[in-house]
């Protein structure tokens, strides 16, 4: 079974790429996500939701939310902008109406459509001219396009409708777990909470998320546990029991297996 994974990101990329693997495991990343299907369809799940997307939608994931895409195969455009690259060209009060922090499926009337089609070539274009030796992408314009991206999607109609399936308690679980993660003790919890036998939550997890229950709990909690490492002044048993976990050993070691550094390591490095 894969295991949930943080994927490393620079501070701005895009690529145009024709998926041919039928999934993408469970992940997240310190940028923000605009994910455009040219051909074909997806499945995505965001958070605690999932989508479906076809040519012409763009998915809106915000920075640090756990996703992932399901599907036979799709040509798609993939783009990842870090916060602090736009930042560096325009003014906060205009981001914070722009960069979104709940995950959305953008979808353009015609016209809209065109023009969007425009801007994330023109982006796509500029990036790739740093592949020549003896040129460069100018981040200005990247920046520039990449604004006039945001804009539309936050100021043109949004067509797409949501497709809720009749069984919505994948969704209503993992919301749970996301909103109570330090209180849960054990996965039949869960199950008798939802009136589910324990091999079905296990299946639920296996074919909707792909990754354990085990491992998504864990994985939300290290990502709690990371927040405060950056923002509170703790010791590490609290932060362990402030995040769910019972023993600060067992909460360093998955915490090492899903960063790769110690807590107090990653600490002194976020400062």
């Amino acid at each position: 079974m894969q295991k949930i994974s943080y994927v490393k990101t620079n501070s701005f990329y895009i690529e145009r790429y024709t998926l041919k693997k039928p999934q993408a495991n469970m992940h997240y990343h310190h940028a923000y996500e605009l994910y455009y299907i040219i051909e074909g369809e997806r499945e995505y799940f965001i958070g605690d939701t999932f989508f479906k997307v076809n040519k012409g939608d763009l998915v809106w994931v915000p920075a640090n939310m756990l996703h992932r895409t399901d599907g036979k195969g799709a040509t798609r455009i993939l783009l990842y902008f870090k916060p602090e690259f736009i930042n560096k060209y325009f003014q906060q009060p205009m981001l914070k109406k722009l960069l979104k922090q709940e995950p959305f499926i953008f979808r353009a009337d015609a016209a809209n459509d065109k023009q969007l089609n425009v801007f994330i070539n023109r982006l796509l274009l500029e990036y790739n001219k740093h592949e020549k030796a003896s040129d460069k992408a100018d981040e200005t314009l990247l920046a520039g396009y990449l604004f006039q991206i945001l804009f539309l999607i936050y100021t043109a109609e949004n067509n797409y409708v949501p497709n809720i399936p009749e069984d919505n308690r994948t969704s209503q679980i993992i919301k749970y777990i996301n909103e109570n993660y330090a209180h849960i003790s054990c996965m039949e919890e869960i199950a008798d909470k939802f009136f589910i036998s324990k091999f079905y939550l296990c299946r639920i997890f296996k074919e909707s998320i792909g990754v354990s229950f085990i491992s998504y709990l864990n994985t939300i909690r290290i990502k709690a546990a990371c927040e405060l490492l950056k923002t509170e002044d703790l010791f590490l048993s609290e932060i362990a029991i402030r995040c769910g976990f019972n023993s600060t050993p067992y909460f360093c070691k998955v915490f090492k297996d899903e960063k790769g550094v110690s807590p107090s390591e990653y600490r002194n490095s976020a400062k």
